[in-house]
């Protein structure tokens, strides 16, 4: 096979390989589980209680930071961490956003599984530290 033949072999691969990845992505963004989180994420990104307690947990969080780093927090620190945590994590638009996630993960998992059983090698494993492992 001459140059010219292997350049217009890669462009068709190319080719196939970016139509096949649109078409994915499209599903992907077309997956109930996709559309659910994004109007989770929308209703809680307008929710400003739920923003104002994420930002109180993480004021918090951020102070202690060297401290939660050596583990050396007080017990009335991991409480009041705690407790922000707590409150953060009761408004519905936010326990509505984590559910979603956690399905939308597990779809994402469940597409790199079929992708390492297509190409017969551990997609999640191969790109390293992701959503898919």
């Amino acid at each position: 096979m001459d140059i010219k033949n292997i350049s217009e072999a890669n462009i068709i691969t190319d080719m196939t390989l970016n139509d096949a990845i649109r078409e994915f992505a499209n599903s992907l963004t077309g997956a109930d589980q996709y559309k659910k989180y994004e109007r989770a994420k929308t209703r809680y990104q307008q929710d400003s209680p739920a923003q104002k307690a994420f930002q109180e947990y993480q004021m918090l969080a951020q102070s202690l930071q060297t401290k939660q780093m050596f583990n050396t927090l007080s017990e009335s620190e991991k409480s009041d961490l705690e407790r922000l945590w707590v409150a953060f994590s009761s408004h519905e638009p936010v326990s509505d956003l984590m559910q979603s996630q956690q399905e939308l993960q597990m779809l994402c998992q469940a597409c790199a599984q079929l992708i390492s059983e297509c190409i017969e090698l551990d997609y999640a494993t191969s790109c390293g530290a992701s959503c898919c492992g």
